[in-house]
């Protein structure tokens, strides 16, 4: 799984999305053939980022990530060896005999192993939804670097202390590696050189060890071009001036905001080259803009 993030300009309105949309951790926000229907409703979003996976495969007549998991993941228990799921994690809770897509979030309570897992129910506006015991569902949930996807039944509903959901231990358990890199949100000017020797401004607005997300106010060039960045780096009472080789993996629409009198172009590149000091200085930077709170 490789998720990178997409621009609300790249996201089909009032039509069925051709791949599915995740949150910056990894859960689904839209399922693949949901639909989004306004502008407002991705904005809304947008402190979960907006991400989808670019190396996933074509999709199949079957539904829900069980199928696509049968064929792509290795076969674990829960909970996997090493790990221990912490009550409050996040779960998300598929009902897999009403024929939708839509992943309902809950919070992980806690588990007797081989015996069940307990959840919050899920709310809708407020209202818990209507589920029913011996019903079955697809349960997903990220728990360190990995995707855990398994079917099991409702075995009891209950509202006291509060409503929450016992699930039949699961005998199998499909697993698949998050290899998505942490994304942070920044806001470090760049001089940025392509091969020509041109110069230009540009924003890094969301930065991880393995690429970044640029802004300029002029082009940069197509994707496959090769780019100098040359920008800070500060941590404590040390300061460097990184400079790393980059390819420009993607280029995105303008971003018009109203009232603004030129449109912003952004970037999607990768890194290349990068030395054993720079990729730490990189690792440092993402991991201190997340400990303060910018998580992409």
């Amino acid at each position: 799984m490789n998720l990178q993030p997409v621009t609300i300009e790249a996201i089909p309105l009032g039509r069925p999305l051709p791949w599915r949309l995740y949150d910056r951790n990894g859960y689904i926000l839209f399922a693949r053939g949901e639909q989004v229907k306004s502008l407002e409703q991705l904005e809304s979003l947008l402190g979960q980022g907006l991400l989808r996976d670019v190396d996933a495969p074509p999709q199949t007549h079957e539904t829900g990530d069980w199928a696509e998991f049968i064929q792509s993941a290795n076969v674990g228990i829960f909970p996997p060896n090493g790990i221990k799921p912490q009550p409050g994690e996040s779960v998300q809770v598929r009902l897999v005999n009403r024929n939708q897509q839509t992943y309902f979030s809950t919070r992980l309570v806690g588990y007797i192993k081989n015996l069940c897992i307990l959840v919050t129910t899920p709310m809708v506006v407020g209202t818990p939804l209507i589920m029913a015991e011996g019903e079955p569902v697809e349960v997903r949930m990220v728990t360190g670097n990995n995707i855990y996807v398994f079917q099991t039944t409702i075995q009891s509903m209950c509202t006291n202390p509060t409503h929450y959901l016992h699930l039949e231990h699961p005998t199998e358990v499909r697993v698949q590696k998050l290899r998505k890199s942490p994304w942070a949100r920044t806001n470090i000017g760049v001089m940025v050189a392509d091969e020509l020797g041109t110069h230009e401004i540009a924003t890094i607005i969301n930065l991880s060890p393995d690429g970044a997300h640029l802004r300029a106010p002029r082009s940069l060039g197509e994707p496959g071009k090769t780019l100098l960045l040359s920008f800070p780096a500060n941590m404590e009472e040390l300061a460097t001036t990184l400079e790393i080789d980059a390819k420009i993996k993607h280029a995105y629409a303008p971003k018009v905001t109203p009232g603004s009198a030129a449109s912003m172009l952004e970037y999607g590149i990768a890194f290349s080259n990068v030395s054993a000091s720079n990729a730490l200085w990189l690792k440092a930077l993402v991991y201190r803009h997340i400990a303060e709170g910018y998580l992409a």
